[in-house]
């Protein structure tokens, strides 16, 4: 793929809204490619060859900043190294001079997701610290979700509806760490959303900030172009 100033290798599924992309950094700002034809609302970044942090940008967070998957720190400090300030377009995405995204010669992945109607949703929430917590809308029912705090340190939690047969969904793995199952109250898998139940600030923080992934249980959208949202 040339569309970026870096050359980079793209397998890349335009109707999921899902790409793999492998380049090697420059050192310099740069854009890379990343074939998806619409702009990715999330991308994550790896090095493969040095001994690197998870980086990853959210456009509910903005370019200017990052939250590391393997970490449980808050968003970063402002800056240009990571994103150069710029928002993914619908051919590439930019990297600063940050050599954990962009290090001279060194070889990087990244999983660049766009987000679809009906089968994925990229977005943020507020908490208020209550069992009868925010409702989030996706236009689906869920079978995945990771949620993440980044005004403040958290952790990544995920749950999915294979583990979590029945609402309240409780079972659930954290992204940054090696710790078994846990299990308390989360949330309800809904059939146009999650609403969220525990009242930890993991997930549900009085007047904290949330970012999320989803992606449907069934994802099918109608001919007039409206999620089918029936379980």
């Amino acid at each position: 793929n040339t569309d970026g100033s870096i050359t980079s290798s793209v397998s890349a599924n335009t109707t999921s809204g899902f790409s793999i992309v492998s380049y090697t950094g420059t050192g310099s700002a740069a854009t890379v490619g990343h074939g998806l034809g619409t702009a990715p609302k999330m991308v994550i970044v790896k090095g493969r060859d040095t001994a690197v942090n998870w980086y990853v940008y959210h456009e509910a967070i903005g370019n200017q900043t990052y939250l590391n998957l393997n970490g449980t720190g808050a968003t970063g400090t402002p800056s240009s190294a990571y994103w150069n300030s710029t928002s993914p377009t619908t051919s590439v995405f930019s990297l600063g001079t940050g050599g954990d995204v962009n290090g001279s010669g060194q070889s990087k992945i990244a999983y660049c997701f766009a987000e679809k109607k009906g089968f994925s949703k990229f977005g943020s929430y507020t908490g208020n610290l209550s069992t009868n917590g925010t409702f989030v809308y996706t236009g689906f029912s869920p079978s995945w979700v990771m949620v993440r705090r980044t005004n403040n340190t958290g952790e990544w939690y995920i749950l999915d509806n294979k583990r979590n047969t029945f609402n309240v969904a409780d079972k659930n793995l954290q992204a940054q760490s090696s710790s078994a199952e846990g299990t308390f109250g989360f949330w309800d898998f809904c059939s146009n959303g999650f609403k969220i139940r525990g009242n930890t600030v993991g997930m549900n923080g009085s007047g904290d900030t949330y970012i999320y992934m989803a992606f449907a249980e069934s994802p099918l959208v109608g001919t007039n172009n409206i999620p089918a949202t029936a379980r």
